[in-house]
C-alpha cells in the first residue's frame, strides 16, 4: 500500500520491522516497489541483503532486478546481473529476462549490443521481447528495427494495438505524419481497437470508474463541483 502511493521510505520501514520471517515473495514485493520508482541502486543492495538473510533469489527476483536497472539507467550493473544469473543463482535466462535485457540496452540507446543479444537468443523472440524491442525503437525513433519488430509482432498478435500504435509513434517522431496516420487507418480497417484508459475517483466513500468519454459509472449526469483552484 505504501509503495503504491510512492511512500517508499514508509514501505521500507514496515518491511524492516515486520515480525515475520521474510520469504522470497516478500523480498520480491519490496524489490518491485523500488524498481517501479527508479531506485535501482537500492534494489541491488537489497538483493545482497536478501542473500545474506538466507533467502535465495529466484527467476522473478532477477526479472525485477533487471527492470530496476533498466529504469535507473544502470546498464553495466544490469549486464552483470544478466551474465551472472546462471553461475551465481542457478537461474537460466528465459524470454522474460531477455525482454528486460532488450529494454535495458534499448533505453540506453546501445542498439549494437542489443542486436548482438538478439542474435544470441536460444529461440525465436516471443511477444514480450518484440514488444520491448518495439518500445525502445519508439523511444529513439529507430524506424528500421522498429518496423521489423512490429511486423513480427503483428503476426503473433494480429489484434493487439501495441504494434500499430508504437509504429505510428515512430513515424510521427521522425515527422512522417502521413505514414503515422496510415497505421491508425490500418488499425480501423483490421478492426483493431485500443483499450481506453480507466480512471478512478472516490465520491462519498464510493469508488467510481470512468473513461475519458464517459461520465462516472453508475452516476446520473450532473455538473461536478468546480475546483477551488479553477480560474487561478
Amino acid at each position: 500500500m505504501y509503495a503504491k502511493c510512492g511512500c517508499l521510505d514508509a514501505a521500507r520501514l514496515v518491511f524492516d520491522v515486520m515480525g515475520v520471517e521474510k520469504d522470497v515473495v516478500l523480498w520480491n514485493t519490496m524489490l518491485s516497489a523500488l524498481a517501479q520508482h527508479g531506485r535501482g541502486e537500492e534494489a541491488i543492495h537489497m538483493v545482497d541483503e536478501m542473500i545474506c538473510s538466507g533467502v535465495k533469489p529466484n527467476r522473478i527476483t532477477l526479472i525485477v532486478l533487471l527492470h530496476a536497472c533498466s529504469h535507473s539507467g544502470l546498464v553495466q550493473e544490469g549486464l552483470r546481473v544478466f551474465e551472472s544469473m546462471t553461475f551465481s543463482h542457478g537461474v537460466v535466462p528465459d524470454q522474460e529476462h531477455y525482454a528486460c535485457l532488450i529494454d535495458l540496452l534499448g533505453r540506453a540507446g546501445d542498439f549494437d549490443n542489443l542486436i548482438n543479444q538478439l542474435q544470441k537468443l536460444p529461440c525465436e523472440p516471443n511477444q514480450q521481447i518484440l514488444s520491448a524491442l518495439l518500445g525502445v525503437c519508439a523511444i529513439h525513433g529507430n524506424m528500421e528495427l522498429g518496423s521489423t519488430a512490429a511486423e513480427r509482432l503483428m503476426k503473433l498478435e494480429p489484434q493487439s494495438p501495441a504494434s500499430y500504435v508504437l509504429l505510428s509513434s515512430i513515424h510521427a517522431t521522425l515527422g512522417k505524419w502521413e505514414s503515422a496516420e496510415q497505421f491508425r487507418e490500418l488499425m480501423e480497417k483490421r478492426h483493431v481497437k485500443k483499450e481506453q484508459g480507466i480512471s478512478w475517483i472516490e465520491q462519498q466513500n464510493n469508488l467510481q470508474t470512468f473513461t475519458v468519454s464517459e461520465q462516472l459509472a453508475g452516476q446520473e449526469e450532473e455538473e461536478l463541483p468546480s475546483s477551488p483552484i479553477a480560474g487561478r
